[in-house]
């Protein structure tokens, strides 16, 4: 069963949400098959985003647990978050 990684980003996008999201599709397309990639960009996301609680962007969320918020994580610190998440590194 697939990791599932949502995103959440402000519209438009600030440059910490850029940041994030080329950083999750990067590692979603490395890990195709065992990752799954949610977008969420603006309104399109207000909705999740009050039912997670969550209070700002650039976020992410794995298998149902905000792992990261406010602030653009190290590659290693996204991984991280996936491996506690449930994905078997390489």
């Amino acid at each position: 069963m697939a990791v599932k990684m949502e995103v959440f980003s402000g519209n438009p996008p600030c440059p910490g949400c850029t940041e994030m999201i080329k950083l999750c599709q990067a590692v979603a397309d490395e890990y195709r098959e065992e990752v799954q990639l949610i977008k969420y960009v603006g309104e399109e996301g207000m909705e999740k985003f009050h039912e997670y609680n969550m209070f700002c962007v650039p976020a992410v969320v794995i298998n149902g647990l905000i792992k990261i918020e406010g602030v653009v994580p190290s590659r290693f610190t996204l991984l991280n978050a996936l491996r506690e998440g449930g994905l078997c590194l390489r």
